[in-house]
């Protein structure tokens, strides 16, 4: 059994950043005008969401036919521009709406190899706000684990 700081390999890791970026394409609740895009490890100059995995994805443990148990940790985050009260209410509900399906997901995709999602469990949103930007953008960022296993 491996130590639990063992760190995935690369190519396993873009594996899973390319499966996050299909699920948040699927999601009912991405908004579909976004002028930036859906876009992975990076946020536009526009309104957009982005999808980043952190570092420290890695093998929980490793079962005796040769097959694991994994996790890595993920942030979604929604880029906007609210002026009012309203529209930081409806900036913070796209995040919190979209962790909330991943977490409810029943029939979660599975990745090449065998490897099968088990769990998200994310934690609630919260705001980061550029004051210094001459845009005065607001980003609603909300931290997840994924857990997955191969047979």
């Amino acid at each position: 059994m491996p130590d639990a700081k063992e760190l995935l390999p690369k190519e396993e890791y873009e594996n899973v950043g390319r499966m996050l970026l299909e699920l948040i394409n699927a999601c009912p609740y991405t908004p579909r005008d976004l002028a930036g895009g859906i876009k992975y490890q990076s946020m536009s100059t526009e309104r957009c969401i982005g999808v980043i995995t952190l570092p420290g994805a890695k093998y929980v443990s490793r079962n005796v036919l040769g097959g694991f148990t994994a996790q890595i940790n993920f942030q979604i985050a929604y880029k906007s521009f609210p002026t009012t009260n309203q529209q930081n209410i409806n900036a913070q509900g796209v995040v919190d709406n979209i962790m909330s399906w991943l977490e409810d997901l029943k029939n979660l995709p599975k990745l090449s190899g065998g490897i099968e999602i088990t769990k998200i469990t994310a934690s609630s949103s919260f705001a980061s706000v550029d004051e210094a930007n001459p845009d005065k953008s607001t980003v609603y960022v909300a931290d997840a684990v994924m857990e997955y296993e191969s047979d």
